[in-house]
């Protein structure tokens, strides 16, 4: 399927137009039952552009459009109910029993403001639901470089936050990919068909040396630029080279106003970063000129500050962040 080059594989954020392709990469392990897992795709869309719900594909840019998608990971934010539950007494198949609350309503992931007191308060927590890929044999390359291209859409998805704990379930041969992402077992049942819990906290990942997808996830530094929710929803997707067209398309907005976003996140990092676009901002007269490079400028940077990606709020003067 693959050529070894990485060429035809991309990752990029879940989509609207993904939700039917990507019912097919829910793992079958996953206890759900057949009438919640036909529903997946309204529970993905009610959830689609929330900060606390990542949710990123795999395609092979070489397959026909429709079956692209070989790699799906999707993980959700807990409240502080969960957050307590998978540190002291982890059901069995937490996801399973996340999806049936989403899909009844009985859970929300904390909204983009809650998310940002969170992240401020260095408490934030994520369970990855799940985890697929068409190809699983390791002897195969085309296996290890998907899991490659899966490793660095993982950090991508996670970093930015000031994290206190990620969570991911694992079963089979998934217990030895979990383990060499930096995760670290919480539970030993021993139940054939039932999968362990693996997580990691902000303090273990700071005794880990960084290298690991799983460890470099809590990396932090406090975000400069302080986009709007619209803004970071906009820059999440043009991260990942989607074009205005397309990003229009997911968000259900006119190009006109994807333009008039791009000009609003443009000017607040020019405000809070004068020096971001040296050499390229010129005068007034230069704005549409140098539109392109300024894009692909402040891109590069967002590329390697995911945090300016994330909602944010600085703790009270008298409460400090814990380390």
């Amino acid at each position: 399927m693959l050529d070894g080059s990485g060429q035809r594989l991309h990752g990029r954020l879940l989509g609207h137009a993904d939700l039917a392709e990507a019912q097919a990469l829910v793992p079958a392990w996953l206890p759900l039952a057949p009438s919640l897992r036909a529903a997946l795709p309204v529970v993905w869309t009610r959830l689609l552009g929330q900060s606390g719900f990542n949710a990123d594909v795999i395609e092979d840019l070489n397959r026909p459009p429709g079956q692209r998608l070989v790699g799906l990971g999707m993980a959700i934010a807990l409240d502080g109910e969960w957050r307590q539950r998978l540190a002291h007494s982890p059901p069995p198949f937490a996801s399973a029993a996340l999806y049936a609350a989403l899909a009844d309503g009985r859970y929300q992931p904390p909204s983009d403001k809650e998310l940002a007191r969170l992240s401020g308060r260095g408490e934030v927590a994520f369970l990855v639901l799940h985890y697929e890929q068409v190809l699983k044999d390791l002897a195969n390359p085309d296996t290890v470089e998907m899991l490659g291209v899966a490793m660095t859409r993982f950090r991508q998805a996670h970093a930015g936050y000031r994290l206190q704990h990620l969570y991911q379930e694992g079963l089979g041969e998934q217990v030895a990919y979990l383990q060499s992402m930096g995760f670290r077992a919480r539970t030993a049942r021993g139940q054939e068909g039932v999968p362990e819990l693996y997580g990691l906290s902000r303090d273990e990942a700071a005794r880990l040396l960084p290298g690991s997808p799983v460890r470099d996830a809590f990396q932090f530094t406090p975000p400069r630029f302080g986009f709007s929710a619209a803004e970071r929803r906009l820059l999440r997707l043009a991260v990942t080279q989607l074009t205005d067209e397309e990003i229009g398309d997911e968000l259900g907005m006119s190009l006109h106003g994807v333009k008039k976003l791009w000009r609003s996140a443009q000017q607040r990092s020019l405000q809070a970063m004068p020096s971001l676009f040296d050499g390229l901002a010129g005068n007034e007269a230069d704005t549409g000129a140098r539109g392109p490079e300024k894009r692909r400028t402040l891109l590069h940077y967002l590329r390697q500050h995911p945090e300016e990606l994330r909602p944010y709020l600085s703790p009270a003067p008298d409460k400090a962040v814990p380390k």
